[in-house]
């Protein structure tokens, strides 16, 4: 890893970020604090000017409807971490295929030998408990399918380096539902318990884009990105539980299962995400081992 750093100090890049929202944002300071010339690109201006209260170079711009020839013109990188912000098909469609389809075009113009996507490990249709890698069956749901599209347009893009990086299950500061849950007393777990969850940290998820661009080889690539040790959620609510001292999880498959499966309407995959060609290949490797080291800062 000091390799790396001392890559990135010695090595200035501009980088814009397209979508520089929860993990965009943490990844346009990690950016930055490696000496990079950093601007994220948010859709509204309050997001603009979170951004550059603290201290970070931002454009207020709509991916969607915008006149891409207003943005600056040179840029050594770009990275795609624009989100649905919930929705269907249609909004997965929006952001994911015809979105990064049009990042691509604009990057093409603007000099860009990097081209970061950040996807997801849902693509992936596995149910069995088995492991999974970057060979893995993909796709077969409306917005797996959809993600598809941008992995696609991606990978045969012709960049120098084309990254699509498949993120597990993020969570971090600010995002942490069954800590909430918990911690206001509501001990009622509901929905699938005993499959594995894939975890990563926002700040790995941010660390694990910068390491795509500064090493690792020329060409097209796709990486899975996680902690490398899941957990079930039945184990994690009852450490959650008892790091908080409060009652003991109950769990109830016909209660609730959460935001995010209420939000998709998809029952949540049990599979092992296998992170080993990201670390074989870009010497890359969460800061935080596993989940319960990720949340121990919140208590």
């Amino acid at each position: 890893m000091g390799r790396l750093l001392s890559a990135q100090v010695s090595t200035m890049l501009k980088i814009a970020v397209l979508g520089c929202g929860y993990v965009g944002a943490e990844f346009a300071r990690q950016a930055s604090a490696a000496g990079h010339d950093v601007l994220g690109v948010v859709r509204s201006e309050a997001s603009r000017d979170k951004l550059l209260s603290e201290g970070l170079a931002a454009e207020a711009f709509d991916l969607q409807t915008g006149d891409w020839s207003a943005l600056p013109k040179h840029f050594d990188a770009v990275v795609y971490a624009a989100s649905t912000g919930g929705g269907g098909p249609d909004a997965y469609a929006l952001a994911y295929d015809v979105g990064v389809k049009r990042a691509l075009a604009w990057a093409h113009e603007v000099g860009a030998q990097s081209f970061v996507f950040t996807s997801s490990t849902g693509v992936y249709r596995q149910d069995d408990g088995g492991v999974v890698d970057e060979s893995s069956s993909v796709g077969g749901a409306p917005t797996a399918d959809a993600i598809l599209g941008g992995e696609r347009a991606v990978l045969s893009s012709g960049f120098a380096k084309a990254r699509v990086l498949r993120f597990g299950g993020l969570y971090g500061p600010g995002r942490h539902h069954l800590v909430d849950q918990l911690r206001r007393g509501d001990n009622v777990i509901g929905g699938r318990v005993d499959h594995f969850i894939n975890y990563l940290h926002r700040d790995d998820a941010a660390s694990s884009i910068l390491a795509s661009i500064v090493g690792g080889p020329v060409g097209a690539r796709v990486y899975n990105v996680g902690d490398g040790n899941p957990v079930t959620k039945e184990a994690l609510a009852k450490w959650i539980a008892a790091r908080l001292g409060v009652t003991a999880p109950v769990f109830d498959p016909s209660a609730p299962a959460g935001p995010r499966v209420a939000k998709g309407g998809r029952t949540q995959p049990n599979r092992i995400v296998a992170i080993g060609l990201i670390r074989a290949e870009l010497s890359w490797n969460a800061r935080f081992s596993d989940v319960f080291a990720g949340l121990t800062e919140l208590f």
